[in-house]
Protein backbone atom coordinates (compact mmCIF):
# COMPACT_ATOMS: atom_id res chain seq x y z
CA UNK A 1 0.00 0.00 0.00
CA UNK A 2 1.78 3.27 -1.24
CA UNK A 3 -1.02 5.65 0.41
CA UNK A 4 -0.39 4.09 4.01
CA UNK A 5 -1.62 6.65 6.85
CA UNK A 6 0.15 7.15 9.73
CA UNK A 7 -1.39 5.48 12.69
CA UNK A 8 0.36 5.30 16.08
CA UNK A 9 -1.23 2.67 18.56
CA UNK A 10 -1.21 3.07 22.19
CA UNK A 11 0.75 0.19 23.89
CA UNK A 12 -2.20 -0.37 26.67
CA UNK A 13 -4.52 -1.25 23.53
CA UNK A 14 -6.55 1.88 23.26
CA UNK A 15 -5.99 3.97 20.34
CA UNK A 16 -6.30 7.88 19.61
CA UNK A 17 -8.47 9.79 17.91
CA UNK A 18 -6.22 13.20 17.65
CA UNK A 19 -4.35 14.06 14.13
CA UNK A 20 -0.52 13.46 14.19
CA UNK A 21 1.83 14.60 11.01
CA UNK A 22 0.45 12.82 7.46
CA UNK A 23 2.55 10.41 5.95
CA UNK A 24 2.59 9.83 2.27
CA UNK A 25 0.09 12.80 1.40
CA UNK A 26 -2.41 10.84 3.84
CA UNK A 27 -4.15 12.35 6.78
CA UNK A 28 -2.79 11.12 9.94
CA UNK A 29 -5.59 8.75 12.42
CA UNK A 30 -3.79 8.84 15.66
CA UNK A 31 -1.38 10.75 17.88
CA UNK A 32 -0.90 8.07 20.76
CA UNK A 33 2.76 7.16 21.39
CA UNK A 34 3.97 3.99 19.61
CA UNK A 35 4.39 0.94 21.04
CA UNK A 36 7.95 0.12 19.83
CA UNK A 37 10.90 0.32 21.36
CA UNK A 38 14.52 -0.63 20.84
CA UNK A 39 17.05 -3.29 23.38
CA UNK A 40 19.72 -3.07 21.75
CA UNK A 41 19.62 -5.12 19.06
CA UNK A 42 16.14 -5.82 19.55
CA UNK A 43 12.88 -3.88 18.59
CA UNK A 44 9.99 -4.94 20.87
CA UNK A 45 6.81 -4.21 19.76
CA UNK A 46 4.42 -4.00 22.31
CA UNK A 47 0.13 -5.63 22.27
CA UNK A 48 -1.18 -2.73 20.43
CA UNK A 49 -4.63 -1.80 18.89
CA UNK A 50 -5.57 -0.11 15.70
CA UNK A 51 -8.89 0.76 14.58
CA UNK A 52 -9.46 1.51 10.77
CA UNK A 53 -11.25 0.26 7.69
CA UNK A 54 -14.08 -0.61 10.08
CA UNK A 55 -12.09 -3.87 11.97
CA UNK A 56 -9.70 -3.47 14.86
CA UNK A 57 -6.55 -5.07 14.21
CA UNK A 58 -5.10 -6.53 17.82
CA UNK A 59 -1.59 -7.83 18.36
CA UNK A 60 -2.12 -9.14 21.64
CA UNK A 61 1.37 -10.81 22.17
CA UNK A 62 4.68 -8.53 22.29
CA UNK A 63 6.31 -9.44 18.83
CA UNK A 64 10.51 -9.19 19.40
CA UNK A 65 12.51 -8.46 15.98
CA UNK A 66 16.05 -9.61 16.29
CA UNK A 67 17.91 -6.68 13.99
CA UNK A 68 20.97 -8.55 13.97
CA UNK A 69 20.04 -10.12 10.71
CA UNK A 70 18.18 -7.06 9.09
CA UNK A 71 20.03 -5.77 6.42
CA UNK A 72 21.21 -2.00 6.99
CA UNK A 73 19.05 0.86 5.83
CA UNK A 74 15.73 2.50 6.91
CA UNK A 75 13.08 0.98 7.08
CA UNK A 76 9.06 1.84 8.50
CA UNK A 77 7.31 -0.11 11.01
CA UNK A 78 4.56 -1.37 9.72
CA UNK A 79 1.41 -2.48 11.48
CA UNK A 80 -0.04 -5.06 9.05
CA UNK A 81 -3.55 -6.92 9.00
CA UNK A 82 -1.52 -10.47 8.98
CA UNK A 83 -3.93 -13.38 6.89
CA UNK A 84 -0.83 -15.57 7.43
CA UNK A 85 -2.36 -16.84 11.01
CA UNK A 86 -5.69 -18.23 11.26
CA UNK A 87 -8.30 -16.54 13.54
CA UNK A 88 -10.45 -18.55 15.73
CA UNK A 89 -12.07 -15.20 16.98
CA UNK A 90 -16.08 -15.54 15.57
CA UNK A 91 -15.98 -11.92 16.12
CA UNK A 92 -15.85 -10.85 12.09
CA UNK A 93 -14.95 -7.14 12.83
CA UNK A 94 -11.48 -8.22 14.86
CA UNK A 95 -8.04 -9.10 13.00
CA UNK A 96 -5.08 -10.41 13.73
CA UNK A 97 -2.02 -7.70 13.57
CA UNK A 98 1.46 -8.53 12.90
CA UNK A 99 4.84 -6.16 12.21
CA UNK A 100 6.15 -5.49 8.51
CA UNK A 101 9.48 -4.16 8.26
CA UNK A 102 9.17 -2.24 4.78
CA UNK A 103 12.92 -1.08 3.54
CA UNK A 104 13.05 2.30 1.88
CA UNK A 105 14.09 2.16 -1.89
CA UNK A 106 16.85 3.89 -3.52
CA UNK A 107 13.95 5.85 -5.34
CA UNK A 108 12.64 6.72 -2.20
CA UNK A 109 9.09 5.53 -1.78
CA UNK A 110 8.53 2.29 0.71
CA UNK A 111 8.30 -1.28 0.39
CA UNK A 112 4.65 -1.81 0.03
CA UNK A 113 4.17 -5.12 2.29
CA UNK A 114 1.12 -6.27 -0.23
CA UNK A 115 3.78 -6.63 -2.97
CA UNK A 116 5.43 -9.74 -1.52
CA UNK A 117 4.31 -13.43 -0.65
CA UNK A 118 3.34 -13.06 3.38
CA UNK A 119 0.09 -12.42 3.18
CA UNK A 120 -0.56 -9.16 4.71
CA UNK A 121 -2.03 -5.56 4.86
CA UNK A 122 -0.69 -2.28 5.61
CA UNK A 123 -2.96 -0.68 8.70
CA UNK A 124 -0.23 1.66 9.91
CA UNK A 125 2.93 3.07 10.16
CA UNK A 126 4.40 2.70 13.97
CA UNK A 127 7.42 4.55 13.05
CA UNK A 128 10.59 4.70 11.58
CA UNK A 129 14.05 2.12 12.05
CA UNK A 130 16.94 3.09 10.89
CA UNK A 131 19.81 -0.13 10.92
CA UNK A 132 23.13 1.02 10.88
CA UNK A 133 25.70 -0.41 8.70
CA UNK A 134 28.21 -0.35 11.40
CA UNK A 135 28.47 -1.54 14.61
CA UNK A 136 26.28 1.18 16.28
CA UNK A 137 22.90 0.40 17.65
CA UNK A 138 19.84 1.09 15.92
CA UNK A 139 17.62 4.25 16.22
CA UNK A 140 14.00 4.36 16.52
CA UNK A 141 11.72 7.07 15.71
CA UNK A 142 7.87 6.66 16.55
Amino acid sequence: MDRTQRNQASPTGAASSGAAPAVGGCRAISSAPSPCRLAGTVLIVAPFRIDRYGQRYHSRREIRIDLTGIAPGSYQVLAVHNFHVEDCNPCLTECVAGVFLAARRSDGSWEAPERFPVECRAVGVLGTLQVPDDAGLAEFEP
